[in-house]
């Protein structure tokens, strides 16, 4: 078996000079919001003013995620070719593409229409579009479509761009001459460590995205309300609605933040149960969404009295 490098071409390095740009945001934020919370709960300045700080971290540790992700798949990205089969890998993923389905390959045209989204050409050309003939079209490479290299099966066409092209199609055809000694499908064999199949599934990237706007709706509220609010609120009720137990205003901050810890234990529990049992792992998960709403109504009824 042999393995071919892709080509690097400045995308990935303006993939990669955004990574270090959002990181470095993350850490000046995460410093200026450490600053003040290693002062004592009572004297934390809450206000409208650090919500939008702590917003903005969350922000730009969600970029920044999502941009190592890309720029780690771009840098890890290469191609393999053996008797039976070519192999697209990038991060302990494998896309396997059968010798026996290949029908041909050819340099890109500039009729392709990828389906772009706001991060698919960032670091490298991934996911998936459409050739001018209506044939669905997997990218897996770090130039354009119009300059890779399209290998058509009868189900679509995969976009590549392996350095040494020429070598390339060359160590491809010796290979499809030679004929498959094994059969196998195509097929795209994910990384365990990711948990893919959890974060690709829609029910819970539903839920899980529901959960954080309410998290930071109720952090949103209290901080808006907060330098309205008394120095000691009621924290406990009776069953007639009496105060049983004060405490002082910053405790209420803590809802918000058990609610989030929660949602991220389901998250984490959700991951090891989907392999196994994929409806608790979603239930898991809208139950994160139950527990934002009661924290909320607990949060507004503290704060409103």
């Amino acid at each position: 078996m042999r393995r071919w490098k892709p080509q690097y071409t400045l995308r990935l390095w303006i993939g990669l000079a955004l990574l270090i740009l959002a990181l470095a945001g993350a850490i000046a934020v995460g410093v200026r919001l450490g600053a003040v919370l290693v002062q004592p709960p009572e004297d934390w300045p809450v206000s409208l003013g650090l919500f939008a700080q702590v917003v903005a971290l969350v922000a730009l540790l969600l970029i920044t995620g999502i941009l190592a992700y890309r720029v780690a798949s771009g840098m890890t990205l290469s191609y393999e070719i053996d008797r039976n089969g070519l192999y697209i890998l990038w991060l302990g993923n494998r896309a396997v593409v059968p010798i026996s389905v290949i029908e041909s390959v050819d340099i890109g045209t500039a009729d392709s229409r990828p389906n772009w989204g706001p991060i698919q050409g960032i670091g490298y050309y991934s996911g998936q579009g459409r050739t001018q003939a209506g044939q669905r079209l997997y990218l897996f490479a770090t130039r354009p479509p119009s300059q890779c290299l399209l290998v058509h099966t009868a189900n679509g066409s995969y976009a590549i761009s392996p350095a040494d092209m020429e070598g390339f199609v060359q160590d491809l055809e010796q290979r499809r001459n030679l004929g498959a000694v094994k059969a196998m499908s195509p097929t795209i064999e994910s990384s365990r460590f990711f948990a893919y199949a959890f974060w690709n599934d829609h029910l819970v990237r539903w839920a899980l995205t529901l959960a954080l706007g309410l998290n930071l709706l109720l952090l949103g509220f209290l901080a808006a309300r907060y330098p309205q609010l008394a120095e000691t609120l009621g924290m406990r009720f009776n069953a007639a609605g009496n105060v049983v137990e004060l405490g002082p205003r910053h405790q209420v901050l803590f809802l918000p933040l058990a609610a989030f810890m929660l949602s991220l234990l389901n998250t984490w529990i959700g991951m090891l149960l989907y392999p196994r049992d994929q409806a608790g792992a979603r239930l898991l998960q809208f139950g994160s969404v139950l527990v934002q709403v009661l924290f909320a109504v607990a949060a507004i009824m503290i704060t409103l009295r």
